[in-house]
């Protein structure tokens, strides 16, 4: 059954900065705990298309997974649609949405996924969502982090 999750952040920071840095994927495993690898297989000239193989690993659960995402950044509407091409994941896919706030940046991450497990259930469905909920979260606050420290 796929599942819905949001998560929000607002960081205080430009907003230009703010998207500039969540373009870059490539950084995205010094925020993520079980994101052990990430590659850009391609990049568009335009840098508005980047498709990036994933690698994550749980070891306490021996779970692992690796995918191929594809990311189209509209500089305009300050939003990143990404979809999953290939890999272990049933389904992965959303919106990121970068909002001008009153204290610099918001970030609302809208992640579609679903990970089917053979043994577990239930309960191991329940890991899964809690895994998802905090790489999105660690990577919110890596990217509002380096934001506010002004890296670019």
């Amino acid at each position: 059954m796929a599942e819905t999750l949001v998560v929000e952040r607002i960081v205080h920071a430009p907003l230009e900065r703010v998207f500039a840095i969540a373009r870059q994927v490539e950084q995205f495993p010094e925020w993520l705990d079980y994101v052990t690898a990430i590659r850009v297989r391609e990049r568009s000239e335009d840098g508005k298309v980047v498709l990036s193989e994933w690698e994550a690993s749980v070891p306490m659960f021996g779970l692992k997974a690796k995918w191929v995402e594809r990311d189209e950044w509209d500089e305009e509407r300050k939003v990143c649609r990404f979809s999953l091409q290939e890999g272990d994941l049933d389904k992965y896919d959303g919106d990121w949405y970068f909002e001008p706030h009153p204290e610099g940046t918001k970030m609302r991450l809208v992640v579609n996924y679903e990970y089917r497990v053979p043994i577990g259930g239930a309960l191991v469905q329940q890991l899964v969502r809690k895994i998802v909920e905090q790489m999105a979260q660690k990577l919110l606050e890596g990217i509002a982090k380096a934001a506010e420290q002004g890296k670019a």
